[in-house]
């Protein structure tokens, strides 16, 4: 009888040392996880030999390792206590970023450049479990009015040991109910000369936006040697995508500033109480396309850009407040 995806638990843990697996548990370590996303694969990869044998035959193929790729969402919504890191945190701190917290205020997560972690990663598949471990990863955070907002993650790593296993039941009391994106928990996009500092993001002129993202774009990659194998992050190039309701003056200003290769700092806050509330900020936005979106008979702007630092690894930021 075919098995049900809403069955998958996943369990996620930073591990102290990379590469040792790290025992997630059920109770403190569950993803709450969405299941239009989720896809977990183990991959082998082969020598191909090629060898004639005096009639058509495929190459023989000698397996030499797995790599395992899990790819899942999960909502963006704070602790629900100022200073108490997200259940997601380790999640990012597995996708080559820093953690720092500020007691009874707020939790940053700012990208770095060494020291970063990775995470053990268990996924429990109707009834077999799927361990991996050395996992690094990427994601997408996604915002669009009307929905949930959510950051989307895949990660690469180490195949531990694939084993028939009965499920658990996760606890998830740490993964708060979200709120939709709108005008009851959303602000407005600051675009333009807005800093932050901490916890606030201010300046900038405001703009209604439909649709905001940063893909952070980490170069995950594996490396195999004679007796070693590791998975880890060497590089990222993050971008952002906006649909927004510039108005006629603030597109064409958009163009030009494009043209002439000038930057725009951009934020939003997103949720209706502290302790709930989310900031993504940028610093350093260059400006890539500018366009129009048509959505039906109306028409918006549609903005991309690279995100740049303005100091090393500050190109783009996550708080929780």
């Amino acid at each position: 009888m075919a098995g049900s995806i809403q069955k998958t638990v996943i369990l996620a843990k930073v591990e102290t040392a990379s590469g040792t697996d790290a025992a997630p548990t059920h109770t403190a370590d569950a993803v709450a996880i969405r299941v239009s996303n989720l896809s977990v694969k183990v991959t082998e990869k082969f020598a191909e030999r090629d060898t004639i044998i005096g009639a058509f035959a495929a190459p023989d193929r000698l397996p030499y390792t797995r790599r395992a790729e899990v790819t899942f969402s999960c909502e963006l919504q704070s602790s629900g206590t100022l200073g108490t890191a997200p259940a997601w945190g380790d999640l990012l701190i597995g996708c080559g970023f820093a953690e720092a917290i500020t007691a009874g205020a707020r939790v940053d997560y700012t990208p770095s450049s060494i020291g970063l972690k990775t995470l053990t990663i268990w996924a429990y598949i109707n009834d077999r479990l799927e361990k991996y471990n050395f996992c690094a990863g990427t994601f997408k955070l996604n915002m669009s009015v009307g929905q949930v907002p959510s950051l989307d993650f895949t990660f690469t790593g180490l195949v531990s040991s694939v084993t028939g296993s009965a499920g658990v039941t996760p606890t998830l009391t740490g993964w708060i109910r979200p709120e939709a994106v709108g005008p009851v928990a959303t602000t407005q996009l600051s675009l333009g000369a807005a800093t932050y500092s901490a916890g606030a993001i201010t300046g900038g002129t405001a703009y209604n936006f439909k649709d905001f993202s940063i893909d952070c774009a980490n170069d995950v990659q594996d490396l195999e040697l004679a007796t070693q194998e590791t998975v880890a992050i060497y590089g990222r190039a993050p971008t952002c995508s906006l649909t927004a309701d510039l108005g006629p003056s603030a597109h064409a200003n958009l163009v030009a500033d494009m043209h002439a290769g000038t930057a725009r700092a951009l934020g939003l806050v997103h949720g209706s109480a502290s302790g709930r509330k989310v900031l993504v900020y940028a610093p350093v936005g260059v400006i890539t396309s500018v366009s129009d979106q048509v959505d039906g008979t109306k028409m918006f702007s549609a903005v991309e850009m690279t995100l740049r630092p303005s100091s090393a690894n500050d190109d783009f930021r996550i708080v929780a407040i």
